[in-house]
């Protein structure tokens, strides 16, 4: 996949919309009951960037990132602002034994009914949010233990100047770290209206969330 940008600027401002959408498969039956098959495993989430009115600086490069993706084909990188973090007790992961690697994980309400698990590919790097990787609560220093791929989200425990090797079985791994969401337009037109030199008013822009 290709990104074209590290995030989109944070220019959304605080009417920013959302929107979580399931896919369920609902069969009828002539008795007036009803199935219901879940089809999806985790959301695909929708937002709506709230841009109406904007400076000739801000209005290039939103132009520039929409002219460069090519309408709904390139992906870039997007921060939800409520929900870019993820805490220890959220990426929890025993180890079977033998895995040299580990994927980042998100869960999502764990330990309550209807809780979810999401692989995060896109990690804000260490020089925006140092992540805190630990193995049975014992912190691992990036370089040194392991090494993160912030375009998987997966940790390499054989990558740091002090080979660790594979994990043992029952180990925990759990890591506190920041991450963004791949994303595409959600249309292929851009628009806009000069109503002034400098000043330039949009029609709101949506964005759907692809998944790796």
């Amino acid at each position: 996949m290709e990104v074209i940008n590290t995030f989109i600027e944070k220019l959304y401002g605080w009417k920013l919309e959302y929107q979580e959408e399931w896919n369920t498969d609902l069969v009828d039956y002539d008795t007036g009951t009803e199935q219901r098959n879940q089809l999806w495993e985790r959301p695909k989430r929708h937002w709506v960037l709230p841009y109406r009115i904007l400076i000739a600086a801000n209005r290039d490069k939103l132009l520039e990132l929409t002219s460069r993706a090519h309408g709904m084909f390139r992906v870039f990188l997007f921060e939800d602002p409520y929900d870019f973090a993820c805490s220890l007790a959220e990426c929890n992961i025993t180890a079977a034994g033998g895995e040299t690697t580990t994927q980042l994980i998100k869960t999502y309400y764990p330990a309550e009914v209807g809780e979810w698990t999401e692989n995060k590919t896109r990690i804000q790097p260490s020089g925006i949010f140092p992540p805190v990787v630990k193995i049975d609560a014992a912190t691992k220093t990036e370089g040194t233990h392991f090494t993160l791929d912030d375009d998987t989200g997966i940790i390499d425990w054989t990558g740091g100047s002090v080979p660790n090797g594979a994990l043992g079985a029952g180990e925990v791994v759990t890591a506190n770290y920041q991450f963004y969401y791949p994303v595409r337009f959600d249309q292929d037109t851009y628009k806009e209206t000069t109503i002034h030199t400098d000043t330039f008013k949009l029609k709101a822009i949506p964005i759907v969330e692809v998944i790796e």
